[in-house]
């Protein structure tokens, strides 16, 4: 289902972006609005995507698919099933995702299975990608949000996830905390999360469930890492305990 997107400024002189032809820039920002998920998994169907965003230009959609492949934004994937999409590299940085949108793309669901395609890009064609480009500025395709200057990495097992999911004492909104979990694995690893929730439990023992914030919450603010809390001082001896008087 085509979804509203949004842009930023600093696209239209970002270093990546000013190397594509005008149609080729249109393409890149009309397969935004026709992602089948909030992953930025899109049909790998060209003339489905010219009748989508282009439909009465004369132009040659494959060329212009393979023009914005060859600048890295976005690569083709395969699944387990051998049905190949194409991917918009890092799409959940630069955009909002609502988390209340449940995704029915089949490229989720095959989400474990999913590999790259052998594209000019990824077989190393290219001398420097652009992304790790020095003379080009990272990430700045104004998709949206400010972009991580990190290399992005591929998409935690969904076996880990259920590991964390568990653990964790207060399972509220299971799909945002995913997202984040996807996001955290790129700082972190399953390990250091693990003892985080368990100095959490510590932490919250005997609390009512509301002191121990959501999932995805926890996750972004990266808790994890949090110090353990001062060790509580041992109440004062009562004059009735046997103690008092020693």
């Amino acid at each position: 289902m085509a979804r509203i997107r949004t842009i930023k400024p600093d696209f239209w002189t970002d270093g990546n972006m000013v190397k594509l032809s005008p149609f080729a820039r249109l393409l890149y920002i009309g397969m935004w609005n026709f992602t089948l998920c909030d992953h930025g998994h899109v049909a790998d169907d060209a003339m489905k995507l010219k009748l989508q965003i282009l439909p009465m230009d004369n132009i040659d959609i494959a060329a212009l698919l393979d023009e914005i492949m060859a600048q890295g934004r976005v690569v083709r994937i395969t699944d387990g099933d051998g049905r190949t999409y194409l991917l918009v590299k890092r799409f959940e940085d630069h955009q909002k995702i609502d988390p209340r949108w449940k995704t029915r793309c089949p490229a989720c669901a095959q989400m474990d299975s999913l590999t790259l395609t052998e594209t000019p890009v990824s077989l190393g064609e290219l001398p420097v990608t652009p992304e790790l480009s020095p003379t080009l500025p990272l990430g700045r395709e104004g998709m949206g949000r400010e972009s991580k200057k990190t290399p992005s990495s591929p998409a935690t097992p969904s076996t880990e996830f259920e590991t964390f999911w568990a653990q964790y004492p207060r399972k509220v909104g299971k799909i945002a905390a995913e997202k984040a979990f996807i996001k955290a694995m790129k700082k972190t690893t399953l390990d250091q999360v693990l003892q985080g929730v368990e100095l959490l439990k510590r932490e919250t023992a005997g609390k009512e469930i509301n002191f121990t914030p959501h999932p995805s919450s926890w996750l972004t603010a990266g808790r994890w890492d949090d110090e353990p809390s001062s060790a509580a001082k041992p109440a004062a001896s009562s004059p009735w305990s046997k103690d008092f008087y020693k």
